[in-house]
């Protein structure tokens, strides 16, 4: 499980003025799977709860740059090291990831830009 989190990549280059559009749309999928979004200075950090933060634990992370989003997931290697179950907490990050990939997609396929997405 650890070795697919960390495989986890997304780049999508955005059209000028779209990634804030983009992200929210993003965030707002990501949170109906169950996930909540803390604020970050690049974006957002996607977890259970703030205390897989704090414990340093593998969460979802999207970045805004410019018109440029990233996703990774953070401490990918801690996974199962704290008091949140590994199995829980890899399911909750892919359903996350599945949600964002598929408003991605939607994104790419209606404005005819490419991604790149690497998930397993």
């Amino acid at each position: 499980m650890c070795k697919a989190l960390s495989s986890i990549s997304i780049v999508v280059p955005a059209l000028p003025g779209d990634g804030p559009i983009l992200a929210e749309r993003i965030r707002e999928a990501v949170e109906e799977t169950g996930l909540r979004a803390f604020i970050r200075a690049e974006g957002y950090a996607f977890m259970h709860s703030e205390l897989v933060g704090m414990l340093g634990l593998p969460h979802l992370r999207l970045a805004l740059v410019g018109d440029r989003i990233s996703m990774w997931v953070r401490d990918p290697h801690k996974l199962g090291l704290g008091p949140i179950g590994a199995e829980e907490l890899y399911e909750g990050i892919m359903r996350g990831v599945e949600a964002a990939v598929s408003v991605i997609r939607d994104y790419c396929s209606e404005k005819g830009v490419e991604a790149l997405i690497y998930v397993p």
